[in-house]
């Protein structure tokens, strides 16, 4: 039996001269990757017409090719050592040909299925939907209980709420830096007491209906009361108290950790007091600009649509920090940031913005989604 075995094995080998080893060692990966490459570029090439005119059928097709994207690069890697092994075994090719094929299918197989998913995600993937100032559509007077409860009732993913601190270091919601404008008193939140500042009636601008300004500890209650998440933007003033993120934390922290709100503002320093408290919610720069010095643990910028800039972006994405857009309040402001991929959207009026996204997910181009596929690959360079 052992000796037919080794007969077996002396057909079975061939004597192959050293340049031929070598040449065959690299074109087997080099023809593989070929074929790889030039099908994937044919299918970057032909999906636009795919896309105009069988777009009933595109979003699975893309869904396909992005699974074959990467699992087919398997077959190339184990058809590659098969050869190799042949090569340094000096064993003919044709023995046991089958086995690359049949262990490269069983890795595919949950590599297609992964990317596969992770494609549909990408698909169904929009920005978040903020309601600035707690408004929708001019549905209330801005940071007030009313317009955060018939907001609420449309169900933005956040509610945009501004806050001060007042006289007696509580701390109220409210939005313009004094009360000119909208109650005709001469006065910052900040010279005024809790107490004063929630007995006044302003009226809204923007919509002419009247409201009363709420304290931060009543706001906050109906918010977990209606389980709507918060983002606080934290309002600074230059009489605020020294120890003004410290009070804030001290009462607030845990709840807001709890009910998952989060934290903005425009005040570089005030955010890095707050990231010195290692907070578990999340936090933002409202900026147009990248620091001089990083904000460790800062989750991200909330920035003008309009003044985001590439590099700004760049930095931003390279970084990976989320972008909170605002205020977009038009299609071409929607369709822009959702090209951009920003993380969530600051819009007065939620419906409109909730249904502007959809169309563009029904209408998505997914020669473009395909454009990306291979662009953050690095080694498609004619695209």
């Amino acid at each position: 039996m052992t000796k037919r075995h080794g007969l077996t094995r002396h057909r079975n080998r061939v004597k192959r001269p050293t340049w031929m080893k070598i040449f065959i060692c690299l074109l087997t990966p080099l023809v593989g990757f070929g074929i790889w490459y030039l099908i994937n570029l044919g299918i970057y090439y032909y999906l636009p017409y795919i896309n105009s005119h069988f777009l009933q059928y595109t979003p699975l097709f893309y869904f396909i090719v992005c699974g074959l994207l990467y699992s087919g690069l398997i077959p190339i890697l184990f058809i590659s050592l098969w050869v190799w092994g042949k090569i340094i075994s000096e064993e003919k090719m044709k023995v046991r040909f089958w086995r690359p094929i049949v262990l490269s299918l069983v890795v595919m197989v949950p590599i297609f299925v992964h990317y596969f998913k992770q494609a549909q995600i990408e698909v169904d993937k929009l920005p978040q939907i903020i309601a600035h100032r707690s408004l929708n559509n001019k549905n209330a007077a801005e940071n007030t209980i009313q317009a955060l409860q018939l907001t609420s009732q449309d169900k933005p993913d956040l509610v945009e709420i501004d806050i001060y601190e007042t006289a007696d270091l509580e701390f109220v919601v409210f939005h313009n830096g004094t009360l000119v404008e909208v109650a005709n008193i001469y006065k910052r939140p900040h010279d005024l007491t809790l107490a004063e500042l929630t007995q006044i009636t302003f009226t809204d601008p923007s919509s002419g209906i009247e409201g009363t300004i709420p304290s931060f500890d009543a706001m906050l209650d109906e918010a977990e009361k209606l389980g709507q998440k918060l983002l606080i933007d934290f309002k600074t003033y230059k009489a605020d108290s020294p120890e003004m993120v410290d009070n804030f934390l001290a009462k607030y922290q845990s709840r807001l950790e709890k009910g998952h709100h989060q934290v903005q503002s425009s005040d570089a320093e005030l955010m890095r007091k707050i990231l010195k408290h290692s907070p578990k919610f999340e936090t933002f720069l409202i900026s147009n600009s990248i620091l001089e010095h990083d904000i460790p643990g800062l989750t991200g910028y909330s920035v003008p649509l309009l003044e985001l800039t590439d590099d700004l972006y760049s930095y931003l994405v390279i970084n990976n920090k989320k972008i909170y857009a605002w205020t977009i309040n038009d299609s071409q402001g929607v369709l822009n940031a959702e090209f951009l991929e920003v993380n969530a959207i600051i819009t007065d009026y939620l419906g409109k913005t909730r249904n502007e996204l959809e169309e563009i997910k029904k209408d998505r181009d997914y020669s473009f989604l395909y454009y990306k596929q291979l662009y953050n690959l690095f080694i498609f360079p004619m695209i």
